[in-house]
């Protein structure tokens, strides 16, 4: 009987376990839920703020606009007398810009002459480039030529080795 009541048991524990388990299960959920309740209120709050704010910054903007609009509109009167002024300074200007575009053209000119000058010695340096890109493949070429009768010759001497080792290591000939 112990043996039943024992099994019992464990069955009522670990059924207790998994009640508690769905429980904590369910409230996180929810808690979740009212987590995101509250962020989405706080953003509301947020949101409502801000633009209280902006309002009482465009309210203030345009008070400082119509002041400088007033400012604005009574220094259009004294600027025209300065206008004239400036037309002056102007055609100085145009003319001073007219002798630095001279200067420019100039400067182009002799610009575009260098770098024809450095194209020039770049179509060398490629031209050399390619010659010692040649040379020197002939040159491996050369060696590879020198390694391969080397290798010939020591085999020829290999086999002349061979050769005389056995002319001098053969019996004397029978009289």
């Amino acid at each position: 009987m112990k043996n039943p009541l024992q099994t019992l048991l464990i069955v009522l524990a670990l059924s207790l376990c998994a009640l508690c388990v769905y429980q904590w299960h369910v409230e996180a959920g929810l808690r979740t839920n009212i987590q995101k309740r509250e962020d989405v209120q706080h953003d509301l709050k947020e949101s409502i703020q801000a633009l209280q704010a902006d309002v009482k910054r465009n309210n203030e903007e345009i008070k400082r606009l119509d002041g400088l609009k007033n400012e604005l509109t009574e220094t259009v009167k004294s600027n025209k007398t300065q206008i004239a002024k400036m037309m002056k300074d102007l055609e100085k200007g145009d003319l001073e810009v007219e002798k630095g575009l001279k200067i420019i053209e100039a400067h182009k000119a002799a610009l575009a002459q260098a770098n024809e000058a450095i194209k020039k010695q770049n179509e060398d340096v490629k031209k050399q480039n390619e010659d010692m890109k040649k040379l020197s493949d002939d040159r491996n070429e050369a060696v590879v030529k020198y390694n391969k009768l080397i290798t010939e010759f020591n085999e020829l001497a290999q086999k002349w080795n061979d050769a005389q080792a056995a002319a001098t290591n053969a019996p004397p000939a029978k009289k």
